[in-house]
């Protein structure tokens, strides 16, 4: 079979799961979560104490079951020249698109084993952003020869961890909360993706290709975090956790190309091997199934440190979260550290009800090691959160039931938040020659914009 030009196309479609295709690996995990935007190191004091601190399960005074974690997000994107012709200026494609996604992202269920001890398990999906773009676009009219380039991508990646942590109190004047957690990682990534460029409708030439492929892993990680009140008014919080492990991939993949050039076509070879590579007709495709093992890091480690003050009227917190740079030859990861920042905070309105505001970062790792795949996105992100919680008992972070564990009967809570960020920065799109030559096909960055609408729901039941 011969790989020649069209091939190039390919190579820049494929890998779902390799290319770093998201920003933030947060996710909406418990009613602290949902209420103030995420600043929760020092002061979470639900199931999603898992997620970001083990040690605060400890605060956990009566078994609690959390639904939480139902994200609602519209996506608009703003990113023009992802296709482009080159030699025409003003070709090139609008790049709009509105996506829309509901993610279920965790449940946790918690309960109390000893005085001291306590005990936390959950499943967490951390799903970061889905990608599905669909791009058009033609010489202005006149021109010979007339070029068209349409092309497609739909893909997604997805780690589901499934967590267990115990955490306990210790000092009597100088409360400290230690807690550690061990997670099963399953890591599933899948890309769609056609492209087509025609000219004169095809009798001038034409290149296609397509591509689908799959990947799954399952892997490992540790967590480990510190909550300390060294004075009543102050919470400290200190959390690491470990870059995911994979070791063992299951991969699927399909792909297809054709070219067809026009009578007469002289062109370099797009392959040294191939005499006659890019000037002659071919098409092809192939299919491919297995599995490896080994130890490949697929998830960046992160340190998370914060700081909070509480009072009767509620709580406010500052937090800086910073991610392990990670690099993996074997998956083509190789992400720079990043530092992203959160403040969040809670007022009691009435002893029922709770109003959260936060503001947050979310920079892009960006992946060095090799050339991301059509309209992936190197877009850093700024926002804000507003959030209600709504609960028949009053809640707190210095304990789950301020009016105190003994208290007969179950509780019930639920929270709601409304998120929007604004994200600017770069996408790599595809520069296409003006005449048939699959050899000039490049790839090149483009600035855009992205703005992000979500909503996110969760409930939890005491018992």
């Amino acid at each position: 079979m011969r790989r020649c030009g069209p091939l190039l196309l390919l190579a820049v479609l494929v890998a779902p799961a390799k290319a770093w295709a998201g920003n933030s690996d947060e996710v909406n995990a418990g009613l602290d979560v949902t209420l103030t935007g995420g600043a929760v190191v020092a002061t979470t004091y639900t199931g999603a104490a898992l997620w970001y601190n083990p040690a605060g399960i400890a605060r956990i005074n009566k078994a609690s079951l959390e639904l939480t974690g139902i994200t609602m997000q519209i996506q608009i994107v703003k990113i023009p020249g992802l296709l482009t012709i080159e030699t025409d200026p003003q070709a090139q494609s609008e790049g709009k698109t509105v996506n829309f996604t509901v993610v279920p992202q965790a449940i946790t269920f918690t309960i109390v084993l000893k005085e001291n001890l306590k005990l936390g398990v959950g499943l967490f999906n951390s799903s970061i952003r889905r990608s599905f773009v669909t791009e058009q676009v033609t010489t202005a009219p006149g021109l010979s020869s007339e070029a068209r380039a349409v092309g497609g991508q739909n893909s997604k990646v997805d780690f589901f961890h499934i967590s267990a942590g115990l955490a306990g109190e210790f000092g009597a004047r100088q409360k400290v909360l230690v807690g550690g957690a061990f997670d099963i990682v399953v890591a599933t990534g899948r890309l769609d993706a056609t492209q087509a460029i025609f000219y004169d409708e095809g009798e001038a030439g034409f290149v296609t290709s397509g591509v689908t492929e799959t990947q799954t892993g399952f892997g490992l990680q540790l967590k480990g975090g510190i909550q300390w009140v060294p004075i009543p008014e102050i919470r400290l919080g200190l959390s690491v956790a470990s870059p995911s492990f994979a070791f063992v991939i299951l991969e699927r993949s399909a792909n297809t190309f054709g070219q067809s050039p026009p009578v007469g076509t002289t062109l370099p070879s797009c392959d040294p091997q191939v005499e006659d590579g890019c000037s002659a007709q071919a098409s092809g495709g192939s299919e491919s199934r297995g599995a490896r093992g080994g130890w490949w890091g697929v998830e960046p480690g992160n340190f998370r440190f914060g700081i909070a003050y509480v009072g009767d009227w509620g709580w406010v917190e500052a937090d800086l979260i910073a991610q392990w740079r990670l690099r993996t030859a074997e998956l083509d990861i190789d992400l720079r550290a990043i530092i992203n920042g959160r403040i969040g905070s809670s007022f009691r309105l009435t002893k029922f009800v709770k109003l959260g505001l936060g503001l947050f970062t979310d920079l892009s790792p960006i992946d060095r090691l090799r050339v991301a795949p059509f309209a992936t996105s190197d877009v850093n992100f700024y926002g804000a959160h507003l959030g209600f919680l709504f609960s028949n008992r009053e809640v707190h972070p210095e304990r789950a039931d301020a009016e105190g564990a003994a208290k007969k009967g179950g509780g019930f809570s639920i929270a709601i938040g409304f998120r929007y960020s604004h994200g600017r920065g770069q996408a790599l799109g595809v520069s296409v020659p003006a005449q048939y030559d699959p050899s000039s096909i490049s790839f090149e960055g483009t600035s855009g914009r992205i703005n992000e609408i979500a909503l996110n729901l969760g409930a939890n039941v005491s018992f």
